[in-house]
């Protein structure tokens, strides 16, 4: 498949995704039968990061996404950073909702991919963004939160009883040499952050360090991270649309 014809069906997939985003993931996965992995990767390079995270949006992750397979992880890290822009109402309002939405998101994305070796570059890739570690840190929030008590010498946390739990079932995990068999379903976000710890130690170590941190309540902590995502997000689109800007003005001449 020639160069204008990857840029042909960018652009299709793009105009598509102004009007349904649904349709447009839709009309990916039909295209995918027609065209190889290489030129599907080069189809997704050719359309922008607000788009990608339209498609992905409302791609029904009950379903493997061949899209979000083909992704390079740097790609994953901007859709994820990206997303809370089109956080809705209900979703940004509500401190369980965007627990679970973000939880879902993730688990989507990870879950989707064919190797370890993929996840864990996708998972050190979004932890290296400030907003990506905020976004990996919401789902897991009531684990690491723990309380607060004082003593003579000072304060001292507690550790929740729920990332005691986590712990053993890790312990467990680890013995038995499979994610499958331990206790946690798939979509249970305790799953999710034991994949995080077994491929990537590092990135769970500073979710850890990120929550554990913060020491408002429950709530509280999601409404500051969700504020922040959405705050850096909306900077970000205006970097890029700053940098627009500058190569507009450079070839304004020929107007």
């Amino acid at each position: 498949m020639s160069n204008s014809l990857i840029e042909i069906t960018a652009i299709e997939i793009k105009e598509l995704a102004v009007i349904e985003p649904k349709q447009a993931s839709e009309k990916f996965e039909l295209i995918a039968k027609t065209m190889s992995d290489d030129q599907l990767a080069e189809v997704i390079e050719n359309i922008d990061i607000v788009t990608l995270t339209q498609i992905n949006g409302q791609h029904d992750i009950s379903f493997p996404s061949i899209i979000s397979e083909l992704m390079t992880p740097e790609r994953i890290r901007d859709i994820v950073c990206q997303q809370p822009l089109y956080w809705e109402e209900a979703i940004k309002n509500n401190a369980d909702e965007l627990q679970q939405h973000t939880f879902d998101f993730l688990n989507y994305l990870i879950r989707t991919q064919e190797s370890e070796a993929k996840q864990r570059e996708i998972l050190e890739c979004v932890a290296e963004d400030p907003a990506g570690l905020f976004y990996l840190a919401i789902p897991f929030i009531e684990f690491y939160r723990g309380d607060r008590y004082e003593e003579e010498e000072g304060y001292r946390d507690v550790l929740h009883a729920e990332e005691e739990d986590l712990e053993e079932s890790l312990r467990y995990s680890e013995r038995q040499q499979s994610e499958d068999v331990h206790d946690y379903a798939l979509d249970d976000p305790r799953s999710l952050l034991m994949l995080i710890r077994e491929l990537a130690p590092e990135v769970e170590k500073s979710i850890k360090s990120l929550l554990r941190n913060e020491h408002s309540t429950w709530d509280g902590i999601i409404n500051k991270f969700a504020a922040e995502l959405v705050m850096q997000a909306k900077e970000k689109n205006k970097v890029e649309e700053d940098e627009y800007g500058d190569v507009d003005d450079m070839f304004s001449f020929l107007d």
